[in-house]
């Protein structure tokens, strides 16, 4: 039987907390208007510029901050505002998680080089990132949460290292925001979930950031939650300016992975990175409904994607390992408590 889904958004009955009123609208819907839709965008860019000049200048003498580079639209449309736009001057950093996909990688040599950006990017031993992945496969079902805990941490580390105060982001909440019940990673659970396999010496430079460090020094924020994030005009602008050609409906092609991401978290949690992603961009206005649905009913989530085994393997899993982690998760360990996370959360606003 089919699960019923918004008639605005496309969200599933099963996505977390969603509740449908008398016309078949989800709260998230409802919810949408008022965290982005009516809001000051003049006081929130006024709000951008304050930040910008206040750390314009203030790093390393090379670089005003640094931006989380991936390839992707938002990270390159992030790059292009501060360099075009507001005069600052970015390092664009990169994570290669051992998936990168090399389009992307020589798309953001080309790119760089265009807007005169310095890039740099950085490979964390291969033979510890498989490790990582095969011991977080085993564990929790999945693998991904392991990029979630080593990119914020490397991005941070980079940044203390070279004396850059400001990183800018481009996660942009409006489109992108995962369910709370998912998007709940910290270093606390990750390491939970890898103890029993490393030892915290082989975890510490690439997963363990010591948060006092970023806590007080270190500023991160995210470009779209302060000026209108328009994905269509974001396309427009990069294929202008540098020949970048994706439909505005793809995610994450920057990473060879994401398939078998989408197939892993729709295992264990029952409805798919794709439901929310797309439901955010038809909430926003950027793809009609239909074909979202179209997008959501092409997809067979109830096989692995081709070429998984081949992608287990390289990591090092076992044929048979869909079967042995059978209804595990990351969320069966622990994690640091949700009052510390809100004060360390107001601290950080606080002294930046």
């Amino acid at each position: 039987m089919a699960l019923r889904r918004c008639r605005n958004c496309v969200l599933p009955e099963n996505y977390p907390g969603l509740r449908f009123d008398d016309t078949g609208l989800c709260n998230e819907c409802i919810a949408h208007q008022r965290r982005y839709v009516d809001v000051d965008l003049n006081g929130r860019e006024a709000a951008l510029r304050g930040i910008l000049d206040r750390y314009r200048g203030r790093g390393n003498g090379e670089h005003d901050c640094l931006v989380p580079f991936s390839g992707g639209k938002d990270s390159s449309y992030t790059l292009y505002l501060l360099v075009k736009k507001y005069d600052m001057k970015p390092l664009a950093f990169n994570v290669d998680n051992g998936f990168a996909n090399p389009e992307a990688q020589e798309f953001m040599k080309e790119y760089t080089t265009g807007l005169g950006v310095d890039l740099e990017i950085y490979k964390p031993p291969s033979d510890l990132l498989k490790r990582v992945y095969r011991h977080a496969m085993e564990k929790t079902g999945e693998f991904c949460s392991a990029c979630v805990v080593l990119i914020p941490n490397t991005i941070n580390r980079v940044a203390w290292e070279k004396g850059i105060r400001l990183v800018a982001g481009s996660f942009c909440e409006m489109t992108e925001k995962p369910p709370a019940s998912m998007a709940n990673m910290d270093a606390v659970r990750f390491w939970n979930i890898m103890k029993d396999g490393f030892s915290r010496n082989e975890l510490e430079r690439d997963f363990f950031f010591p948060a006092w460090k970023r806590l007080w020094a270190i500023r991160y924020i995210d470009i779209p939650d302060y000026i209108r994030w328009d994905v269509p005009e974001i396309h427009r602008t990069l294929a202008r300016e540098a020949g970048f050609i994706k439909d505005v409906s793809e995610f994450r092609y920057d990473c060879r992975a994401t398939p078998y991401s989408n197939f892993l978290f729709n295992r264990i949690a029952g409805y798919s990175k794709m439901d929310f992603l797309l439901a955010g961009m038809v909430r926003s206005g950027f793809i009609e409904r239909s074909r979202a649905i179209e997008i959501l009913s092409s997809s067979d989530l109830s096989l692995p994607p081709p070429g998984f085994p081949e992608l287990m393997e390289e990591i090092g899993c076992r044929e048979d390992i869909l079967s042995e982690t059978e209804g595990r998760s990351a969320l069966d360990y622990p994690g640091r408590h949700s009052i510390p996370r809100r004060i360390a959360g107001l601290l950080r606003k606080a002294l930046h």
